[in-house]
């Protein structure tokens, strides 16, 4: 069996919430009389995290995630439970944390490296790639009171994946770093990870969850109401920020997940209504529907809908996503130059996308829906259904990504006479 790197065995966390300054005085001194009202940032949490595993946690502001994090590190205490860590962790919890601001960043990676353990040779031995990865030049000997945010995460996430962590902690704070300051973080995370590395990851970015992890769990209320694969588990995120957006509303959420069969994909369905998506179907240039396509092919969705209630700003879109649920081709009608009219109660509309199938060899699957937008920007899920289709692609083309676009290549060749025969002659 695999090694636990990380155990919580009925983890709970309470913090006490003062609605005035003095309560929490009052509560000092005649600790008989509560004034604090208790909330419970985690409840009864059991989690394993084994050797090697990159472990996405996702969850709404408020969800208990970085609290998560904080316990896993050790800057927090459970108020119940018990927490099992084996090995180095080091730290990327919310920003500053762990940093002198009047300290140097030279100073900041010397005291950041002896609180992880590290001896000062060990840190003078490693200093060198730590201040190259977090290329901030000259300021790296400035106090880090000086430093933007942007500098302040290059040189910590440089010092907190150099130090041989076996257990690494990411808490969102990528967020702040410029595009190719991310991709760099990155590749360093991935390369970490094919080291045996253990990775806890908090984004909000889900897209980055799919790429990075090879398992998530979603935390809602303090409590883990999903756990596995991370397409399914993103897909069980989406579906609780569309019924959040459904209560609001004072509607029903209604949500089905079609049965699996062996390694496939399941469709997942889920719509505030007034709409409904009756078929979705994958057509070649001939219109005929296939699941298999060549390279370069013409594609075309075509989408069945019919609203049984008014909308006045309908939109309908489709996507085509790998098997791990990254989006690599999709379009919607939301703001294109042929934006849907408002549509009234018992109105049949035939959508239809055509466009040409240059992806890469491999599985793929459709989704496809209708939604509508409100006067305050959101997007309300009528009728979503994801994954409803298969898709494979096969061609002779290869590529180096998910795409096998068509590029012209051309080279010359010219024979160059040597200096010395040149002279010679």
């Amino acid at each position: 069996m695999a090694e636990v790197a990380i155990a919580l065995r009925g983890v709970s966390k309470c913090f006490h919430c003062y609605d005035r300054p003095i309560d929490r005085l009052q509560e000092l001194f005649f600790p008989k009389v509560r004034r604090s009202r208790p909330f419970w940032a985690l409840q009864d949490l059991d989690l394993e995290v084994t050797r090697g595993q990159t472990l996405g946690v996702i969850g709404q502001n408020g969800s208990g995630k970085s609290t998560l994090l904080q316990i896993v590190a050790g800057t927090l205490t459970p108020t119940a439970g018990e927490v099992k860590v084996g090995g180095r962790i080091s730290a990327l919890l919310e920003l500053g944390s762990g940093f002198n601001p009047e300290f140097t960043g030279r100073q900041n990676v010397f005291f950041n490296g002896r609180l992880l353990g590290l001896h000062a040779a060990e840190i003078e031995a490693k200093f060198d790639d730590i201040a190259a990865f977090a290329d901030i030049g000259d300021f790296i000997e400035q106090p880090v009171k000086t430093y933007s945010s942007g500098m302040f995460v290059r040189l910590a996430f440089a010092v907190a994946v150099n130090v041989d962590p076996e257990i690494l902690i990411v808490d969102e704070a990528l967020a702040v770093g410029d595009v190719l300051f991310q991709r760099k973080c990155f590749r360093k995370i991935e390369e970490l990870s094919e080291q045996g590395v253990t990775i806890l990851f908090v984004s909000h970015d889900l897209n980055s969850v799919l790429n990075l992890c090879d398992r998530a769990i979603v935390l809602h209320g303090g409590r883990k109401i999903q756990d596995g694969k991370p397409h399914p588990v993103t897909l069980a995120y989406s579906t609780l920020m569309a019924e959040q957006e459904a209560a609001a509303r004072n509607v029903a959420l209604q949500h089905q997940v079609a049965q699996a069969h062996g390694n496939a994909v399941s469709e997942s369905r889920v719509g505030i209504g007034g709409a409904e998506l009756q078929t979705v179907e994958l057509l070649n240039a001939q219109g005929q529907p296939v699941q298999t396509v060549q390279t370069g092919e013409s594609l075309r969705v075509r989408s069945h809908i019919v609203f049984h209630s008014a909308v006045a700003r309908p939109i309908a879109g489709f996507k085509i996503k790998t098997l791990n649920g990254i989006a690599v081709v999709g379009q919607s009608t939301y703001e294109s130059p042929k934006p849907l009219p408002p549509i009234a109660a018992d109105t049949a509309l035939t959508v239809e996308f055509d466009w040409p199938c240059y992806l890469a060899p491999g599985n793929y699957t459709v989704t496809a829906g209708v939604s509508e937008a409100t006067e305050d920007g959101r997007i309300l899920p009528l009728d979503r259904r994801r994954d409803v289709l298969p898709l494979t692609v096969m061609g002779p083309l290869g590529a180096y990504g998910l795409l096998a676009l068509p590029i012209h290549l051309d080279y010359q060749l010219a024979r160059r006479r040597c200096e010395s025969a040149c002279r010679g002659s």
